[in-house]
C-alpha cells in the first residue's frame, strides 16, 4: 500500500481508462440493452450551438464585467471605529473614486449587519433631521453612533428603540417622512426625480434560526429613494430569443430605451425589465411587465416562461450613487414562425422599438458598450448558460463566470419557513 493516499501504477492506468471511457460516452449515446437513450440537452428545443469568437480588439468580456459590476463596498466591522470606504472598480480591475460611508442598520445591535450605506452629504442630513427633532422636543427616529476620536464623526445609521418597536409601519412612515421632506426642498435633485410612487421593500437580514418568527421586510422606500441608503433594488429580467429550427440559428428580441428616458436613455436593453414593488413576486412582476412593455400575450408567457437564476448588480452611478441590484432572471423561447413577437406600447413609452438580431450581433453591441450596464449582464449570463462563450474563446472564462455574479453582502428578498 502506497502512503498518502496515492494510487499504485496499475490503479492509476484504470483509472485513466475510466476517464477516457466516460469521455467516449459523453460523447455517444448511451446504450442500455439494445436501445438508445439520447443525451438530453438542457433546453428541449435546442441543438448544439457554435461558441462566438470575440471581436478583434477584445480579448475578453472580463474588462465589460468589471465596468459594470463597478461597485466596492466596505468589508469593515460596522462597529469598529474604523472608515467605512466604497470605491469604482475599471475595466482594468483597479480601483478609484474612494470615498467614506457610513453603515445604514435597523438596529444598533450586535447581530445586526448593515442594510445599506449613506454618503455624506445624507449623512448630514440625517443629522440634521435628528438635531431638529430635540431642538423641537420631540423623539429623534434615528439612533446615530460616533467615533470615540477627536473630531468625532458619525460612525453608523440606525433607527431609534421606539421605532423599531412600532415595526414595518413606524419604519416606513418615518422613511416616508424624510424621503418626501427632502424632495418638498428639492434635495439631491440628481437622484429625486422621476417620483414613482411605487413603494420598494426592504429587507431584513434572515435570521440565523430558521424557525424564527421575523418579517422579512424591514420597510417600504419609494423607489427613487433607494440610492439615498444604498439600499437593494430588486427586479425581474426577461430575455426573448428566438432558434430556427433548422439551421439551430439564435436571434435575441433587442429593444432601444427611450430617449426620454431618466436613466441610461437610448441604450439597448434587455427585451422586458422591471422592478419588484411591495407584495410582488418575481413572476407576477414580470408576466406584468411583459404584457406592458412587450405587448406579450400573458398565457404564452405564462406556459413558456423559464426561470434561469438571479443576477447581482453591484453598482455605483456614474455621480458615485451606491444602487445595488439583485434581479430574477428569465428565458423566454418565442415561435420561429414569428406569430408572437414583442411589440412597442405607444401608452407605455419605456422604449423605442424592438429588434431581432443574431447573437453574433449581440455579443458585438456587448462590447462596443451599446447596452446599459444590467442588462449588459443579464446577457452576458445569458451567452454562458446557453454556450456562446465558453472557455476556448475567452481565456478569462472562469473570471468571467465568478465576478458576473458576486455577492453584493447586503440583504435581499427571503420568505419565513412554514
Amino acid at each position: 500500500m502506497l502512503s498518502h493516499g496515492l494510487a499504485s501504477t496499475s490503479s492509476q492506468a484504470s483509472l485513466l481508462t475510466t476517464i477516457r471511457g466516460s469521455q467516449t460516452l459523453a460523447r455517444l449515446n448511451i446504450r442500455i440493452g439494445r436501445r438508445r437513450y439520447p443525451l438530453r440537452p438542457y433546453h428541449t428545443d435546442s441543438v448544439p450551438v457554435k461558441p462566438l469568437r470575440l471581436s478583434p480588439g477584445h480579448y475578453s468580456l472580463l474588462p465589460l464585467v468589471h465596468y459594470c459590476n463597478n461597485l466596492i463596498l466596505p468589508h469593515t466591522d460596522w462597529r469598529s471605529d474604523a472608515h467605512h470606504i466604497v470605491g469604482s472598480r475599471t475595466p482594468e480591475g483597479d480601483i478609484y473614486g474612494e470615498e467614506p460611508v457610513a453603515p445604514f442598520l435597523i438596529s444598533h445591535s450586535p447581530q445586526e449587519r448593515p442594510v445599506g450605506y449613506v454618503r455624506p452629504q445624507v449623512a448630514a442630513a440625517i443629522e440634521d433631521d435628528h438635531q431638529k427633532h430635540f431642538v423641537s422636543g420631540s423623539a429623534s427616529p434615528w439612533d446615530l453612533r460616533y467615533t470615540k476620536d477627536s473630531p468625532k464623526r458619525l460612525k453608523s445609521v440606525a433607527f431609534a428603540e421606539w421605532v423599531n418597536e412600532g415595526g414595518l409601519y413606524t419604519r416606513t412612515m418615518h422613511m416616508d417622512r424624510i424621503v418626501s421632506d427632502w424632495q418638498k426642498k428639492q434635495m439631491f435633485k440628481d437622484v429625486m426625480t422621476g417620483w414613482s410612487d411605487e413603494p420598494h421593500p426592504v429587507y431584513m437580514h434572515p435570521p440565523p434560526r430558521p424557525h424564527a418568527i421575523q418579517d422579512p421586510v424591514a420597510f417600504a422606500i419609494e423607489r427613487v429613494a433607494l440610492p439615498l441608503f444604498g439600499l437593494v433594488n430588486t427586479g425581474c429580467f426577461l430575455t426573448a430569443y428566438v432558434r430556427d429550427p433548422d439551421s439551430g440559428r439564435t436571434m435575441l428580441w433587442i429593444p432601444r430605451r427611450s430617449m426620454k428616458k431618466k436613466v441610461w436613455p437610448g441604450k439597448l436593453d434587455v427585451t422586458v425589465g422591471g422592478g419588484m414593488g411591495l407584495g410582488d413576486s418575481a413572476m407576477t412582476t414580470i408576466i406584468r411587465e411583459s404584457a406592458e412593455e412587450a405587448l406579450l400575450d400573458s398565457d404564452y408567457v405564462q406556459e413558456h416562461i423559464r426561470p434561469v437564476g438571479v443576477l447581482p448588480f453591484a453598482n455605483r452611478s456614474p455621480g458615485n450613487w451606491i444602487l445595488p441590484g439583485m434581479y430574477y432572471l428569465f428565458d423566454l423561447p418565442l415561435p420561429s414562425d414569428g406569430s408572437i413577437t414583442p411589440r412597442i406600447n405607444a401608452l407605455d413609452g419605456e422604449v423605442e422599438g424592438f429588434e431581432l438580431l443574431d447573437v453574433e450581433i449581440v455579443l458585438q453591441y456587448l462590447l462596443e458598450g451599446q447596452f446599459k450596464s444590467s442588462s449588459a449582464l443579464a446577457i452576458i449570463d445569458f451567452l454562458l448558460r446557453h454556450g456562446f462563450v465558453t472557455e476556448e474563446t475567452d481565456p478569462r472564462y472562469l473570471d468571467v463566470c465568478r465576478l458576473l455574479k458576486a455577492d453584493i453582502n447586503l440583504p435581499v428578498a427571503w420568505r419565513i419557513h412554514p
